[in-house]
């Protein structure tokens, strides 16, 4: 039976989800809160879900998708019910493009995706650490004030100006977000993150940020492009690694297949990918339908 996302159904869909994706608990349960969708249950059971977003994907006007069936109801139709569901809906709402992201290091989702039009635009690595405590950063360090908004939020707009473009992420430069995306983020940034971002300083002058969250994972680790090239940015994952361990947690992190750069850096401070996923896109059209099902493989 599909029916409705509902409330009661979180719960469970966190641990399905969580069990297949490497996604926290807090964060899938925070995306189903967000969403509007469907559910595939049957005797009493979740077997699948189909979720949209029209806001959460980071760029403007595109609808961020989660389609998700249980490994043991695979290959039944289901994920292919719950999409053309979703999609009809969705289509409504008139998005200029719709987004969604899955595993490719041990599913087949990429076909399924493939044959209703979409494509992929880029890639993320999953990353663990597991070495020890090493050299401190030589950086002065201090805790991200509200003073340092637009230092930090500048700096970071020309640190990921490069990556954003060769990916082809609009706006490359995150200082020409829409007004009401760019409140949202120094919102997040002041309400949420203040406690948790670090600003490194080399002779006085700001070289990079990193945010240090409570669970061992960081966020957002930037060089300013004025200084890339000088280490920095190993001093900078050092620290993370360091504070994270002498709390007694696994460091962890995410990082673009794309950006070869960071994933040497990584690797090279004792990070190995465990798991790998794709964002693939679909840019919509008014006259857009359903796909086609015919020869789509379930999910």
């Amino acid at each position: 039976m599909i029916r409705e996302l509902q409330a009661s159904d979180t719960e469970p869909l966190v641990k399905m989800i969580g069990n297949g994706i490497a996604w926290r608990a807090e964060e899938i349960a925070a995306m189903l809160k967000n969403a509007t969708g469907y559910v595939c249950e049957k005797a009493g059971q979740l077997q699948a879900c189909a979720i949209y977003d029209l806001t959460s994907f980071g760029e403007e006007g595109t609808a961020e998708i989660h389609l998700y069936t249980h490994p043991d109801n695979r290959k039944q139709g289901i994920g292919s019910q719950l999409f053309d569901k979703l999609w009809g809906e969705l289509l409504d709402k008139k998005p200029v493009a719709a987004a969604t992201t899955y595993r490719v290091d041990e599913q087949r989702s990429g076909d399924f995706f493939t044959k209703r039009g979409f494509a992929p635009i880029w890639g993320h690595h999953y990353m663990k650490h597991n070495g020890s405590i090493g050299p401190e950063s030589q950086l002065v360090v201090r805790k991200f004030t509200e003073q340092d908004l637009n230092l930090y939020i500048q700096s970071q707009s020309d640190a990921y100006y490069e990556v954003r473009k060769g990916i082809d992420l609009k706006p490359y430069r995150l200082t020409e977000y829409q007004e009401a995306t760019m409140a949202s983020w120094k919102q997040w940034i002041l309400n949420d993150m203040r406690e948790d971002i670090y600003m490194f300083y080399h002779q006085d002058e700001f070289v990079g940020s990193l945010i240090l969250t409570p669970h061992g994972e960081v966020y957002d680790v930037f060089v300013d492009p004025r200084h890339q090239g000088k280490g920095f940015g190993k001093q900078l994952i050092h620290f993370f690694v360091n504070r994270t361990l002498e709390k007694g947690l696994q460091p962890h992190l995410i990082t673009g297949t794309h950006n070869q750069p960071a994933i040497s850096l990584y690797e090279g401070t004792g990070f190995h990918v465990y798991q790998t996923t794709t964002t693939c896109k679909r840019v919509l059209a008014q006259e857009d339908e359903i796909p086609s099902q015919k020869n789509a493989a379930g999910t």
